[in-house]
């Protein structure tokens, strides 16, 4: 291994002792290389360093990584490497003992809007085999929740209402159009059914509670086949599965009836109590609702079905989860009136409505000044100055608009009526051309930019939806999920509950790589084409920990840039993590801290360009502060420094400068 190299000749002409725990680079001359040997010890952390230009990143970036991913896209079939991007191969005499090199770089590629800091990092993946154990479904219509209801949950939640007393276990059976009352019970009674509840005038008992309750009676089959009159008023009734005494020694009993009212009820079950004894008056058993219960996500105070919790409802990558208005970009191309009407100063008569001034479309100038003067509309006062239903009328037209008899010009279409007309005809250029002009982003109006369709939000865990965790900074979420104790699902067993557990435990992890190099202010729903370099490649480098991968080549450029000081602790310790998972992590860095934390340190140069390329160092830090040739050397041990500025510069000279910036260009 070379160690203290006095200059660049000798450096380069040094004969290396070949070592099986080194990567062993030969004749190097990529770019402006000079053609030296190398040794670079595995399992490392070394910072490459030197002048800008000097030729760090065509040894880290064009020479390692290019050979280590070459070498290992090799391995795939011939058909799997026509989908993959290949790098060049080095020009190098040889490299021995590479590994498979990942590559994270300053560089923001990302062109799509999926893309989010959560896909990134693979947290929307957990997050949604996670929140679809964890989460609970809620009524949008009550707020109540919707639970999936099991014979055993009935019983636990009629039993801690209502114990002690007798109920009457029911399901609901609605009579079709083509068959009459005498065929259904005919049928009931042929599976042994004896009794019915049927809706009958409320007792006295049951008028005077408030608020009034329903009141059904229980009747015979057999009495209603002899006489159906009390059926000719009702389109339904519900047919007594049991009656149990709610104790904990009918538990089988109960469960057994409402498995089998669940099933003949097609997922509903009905419980009912006594409200009245029988009476001369009365005959019959007064009942009144005690409890609706269904299996699936059913609201039985509104009757909405909800979609059970998978993951991939809670993907807006996934046809299933997707908004099906903007399919899961969370935004929609729509016409942007402020783009049509730019200057609401202006009147119509001025022109305040762009779309409709020029030849093209001047017409519809025209109409709306003829349809102003037909209803009174003014249009020589500002645009912004009309009443609000004068403004409506003239973006929306009349809400007849389009019936049979009400086509222009009995009636006028509008602004909305006018790029609907264009809408289908775009398969002309000039009108695609025309429409793009006045078309912006807006938030889809369906999900509320959140991605998901209605369903999805609808499952809440801790009061907030999925989209809503997205949108915390990751700081907090990584709190919130902390201080939440999710003792049942640790206690649980079985695959769904291990699945869920393992799938937290990855978010945590996550969570915490993100905070500990310094981007908690994030949050998940971020798209990736806002990030800046820096914060592309931690986020980059936060996935790579959260993939556990061992014996992996990791080249990293500059990652400390942008990064506050008080985080450049963390960002070493997160590099330390790799390198103790037997990793090898080589870093092209110019920052003080990042180069005394390195295992092993390689200074390039003497200089930028056609001078540059030389292996001036290689080898520990106190090494390098003793060499005479390493200007970094120089810089650390401070035998060289740079003045600190004694004077700032004047206020009205950073004004002075800003002024001659913006009258330079109109775009700053």
């Amino acid at each position: 291994m070379v160690r203290n190299a006095p200059s660049p000749a000798s450096s380069a002409n040094r004969a290396a002792t070949p070592a099986p725990e080194c990567i062993r680079l030969r004749g190097v001359r990529q770019n402006n290389l000079k053609g030296f040997d190398l040794d670079l010890p595995l399992g490392r952390y070394i910072v490459v360093t030197g002048p800008s230009g000097a030729g760090k990143s065509s040894l880290v970036f064009d020479t390692l990584h290019a050979e280590g991913q070459r070498r290992y896209v090799e391995t795939f079939s011939a058909y799997t490497r026509q989908f993959l991007d290949l790098l060049d191969k080095p020009k190098v005499d040889s490299i021995e003992n590479i590994r498979p090199s990942i590559a994270i770089e300053q560089t923001n590629t990302v062109k799509t809007s999926r893309s989010t800091v959560g896909t990134m990092t693979e947290l929307t993946d957990y997050f949604k085999v996670w929140f679809s154990h964890v989460a609970t479904c809620f009524d949008p219509a009550t707020g109540l929740p919707v639970e999936d209801d099991t014979p055993a949950s009935i019983w636990s939640k009629a039993h801690a209402s209502h114990a002690g007393q007798t109920v009457v276990i029911a399901f609901r059976v609605t009579r079709p159009i083509n068959l009459i009352w005498s065929e259904i019970l005919t049928s009931l009674k042929g599976q042994s059914y004896v009794r019915v509840l049927l809706p009958s005038p409320p007792s006295d008992l049951v008028t005077r509670q408030s608020p009034p309750v329903t009141s059904l009676s229980a009747q015979r089959i057999d009495d209603l086949i002899a006489d159906p009159a009390p059926l000719t008023t009702t389109d339904h009734l519900f047919v007594a599965q049991d009656r149990v005494q709610l104790i904990d020694d009918s538990r089988n009993r109960f469960l057994e009836a409402a498995e089998q009212a669940l099933h003949f009820g097609q997922g509903q079950l009905h419980l009912f109590a006594p409200c009245s004894a029988p009476s001369t008056s009365s005959p019959n058993l007064q009942l009144a609702p005690a409890g609706h219960y269904s299996r699936g996500l059913h609201s039985p105070e509104t009757g909405r079905t909800f979609r059970a919790a998978t993951p991939a409802l809670f993907s807006f990558n996934s046809p299933l989860g997707a908004c099906p208005r903007c399919r899961g970009f969370g935004r929609v191309i729509e016409i942007d009136t402020n783009l049509a009407i730019p200057d609401r100063s202006l009147s119509i008569a001025d022109g305040a409505i762009k779309a409709w001034q020029g030849e093209t479309y001047g017409e519809s100038q025209k109409d709306l000044i003829r349809f102003a003067k037909k209803i009174g509309l003014p249009i020589n006062v500002p645009f912004a100055d009309l009443s609000p239903a004068h403004q409506k009328l003239v973006l929306e037209g009349e809400p007849d608009y389009g019936q049979p008899g009400r086509e222009w010009p009995q009636a006028w279409y509008g602004l909305k009526g006018f790029f609907q007309w264009l809408e289908k005809n775009t398969y002309k250029t000039h009108v695609r051309v025309f429409l793009s002009r006045f078309r912006a982003y807006n938030p889809c109006p369906d999900c509320a930019g959140t991605r998901l369709q209605p369903d999805a939000l609808c499952w809440k865990w801790q009061g907030k939806t999925l989209p809503e965790l997205y949108q915390l900074p990751v700081a907090d979420l990584l709190a919130l999920i902390r201080e939440s104790e999710i003792s049942n699902l640790k206690s649980q067993t079985g695959v769904a509950t291990r699945s869920a557990s393992l799938s937290l435990d990855s978010i945590l992890t996550r969570l915490r790589y993100l905070t500990q190099v310094g981007l908690g202010y994030l949050t998940l729903d971020r798209t990736s084409k806002t990030l800046s370099g820096g914060e592309t490649m931690r986020v980059g480098l936060t996935s790579c920990l959260g993939t556990s991968l061992i014996d992996t080549l990791f080249v990293l450029d500059e990652p400390s840039v942008g990064l506050h000081p008080r985080d450049i602790d963390r960002l070493i310790g997160i590099i330390r993590t790799l390198v103790d998972a037997n990793n090898t992590v080589v870093v092209v860095e110019h920052d003080e801290s990042m180069i005394r934390a390195a295992d092993h340190v390689l200074e390039i140069g003497p200089v930028a360009g056609a001078k540059g390329g030389h292996l001036v160092f290689q080898g520990e830090l106190p090494d390098l502060i003793r060499d005479q040739a390493s200007l970094t050397g120089a810089y650390l041990s401070g035998r060289k420094s740079i003045a600190t500025p004694t004077l700032r510069r004047p206020v009205t000279a950073i004004s002075n400068f800003k002024s001659q910036i913006s009258n330079s260009s109109p775009w700053l």
